[in-house]
C-alpha cells in the first residue's frame, strides 16, 4: 500500500517516528518532527502538527513525570457510564451505589466501603 501513494508512505513514516519518540521518551527527537516544516507533509499531518506543537510542553512534562496519570479514575469512571446506560436506571441510589461496587472490587472506594462493612460487622458482634 505504501508503494501506491507518496503522501501515504511519508504520513505513515512521521506516525511511526513519533510513536517511536513518544515511547522512547526522546526530547531531541520529538523536538526535530515537530521543527519540520508544515509543507513537507500531507494536508491531514500538517494540523496534527500544529496541534502536537500547541501541547508540546505537556508532552514533554509527560516524558519526565510517568507515573501521574488519570488513567485509572478514567477507565474507573467509563465502567460507571456504562452500567448507568445498561440499568435504564436505579430504584434508588444505594442500589446503583452497591452495583458500582460489585463491579469494581479492587477500585479504592470499594475497598473503602468493603473495610468500612467488616468494621461495622465487628461492631455488631461485639454488641451481641
Amino acid at each position: 500500500m505504501l508503494n501506491f501513494d507518496e503522501d501515504l508512505t511519508q504520513a505513515y513514516r512521521y506516525y511511526q517516528d513519533l510513536v517511536l519518540a513518544v515511547s522512547q521518551r526522546s526530547r531531541s527527537r520529538l523536538d526535530q518532527l515537530l521543527t519540520t516544516k508544515l509543507t513537507v507533509l500531507p494536508q491531514p499531518l500538517q494540523k496534527v502538527q500544529r496541534t502536537l506543537r500547541r501541547h508540546k510542553e505537556e508532552i514533554l512534562h509527560s516524558f519526565k513525570y510517568e507515573a501521574y496519570t488519570n488513567g485509572p479514575v478514567e477507565g474507573t469512571n467509563n465502567k460507571i457510564k456504562a452500567i448507568k446506560r445498561v440499568a435504564y436506571g436505579f430504584r434508588n441510589f444505594a442500589n446503583f451505589r452497591i452495583r458500582i461496587l460489585l463491579t469494581l472490587p479492587n477500585t479504592y472506594i470499594a475497598i473503602n466501603w468493603k473495610n468500612k462493612q467488616t468494621a461495622r460487622a465487628k461492631v455488631q458482634a461485639r454488641a451481641a
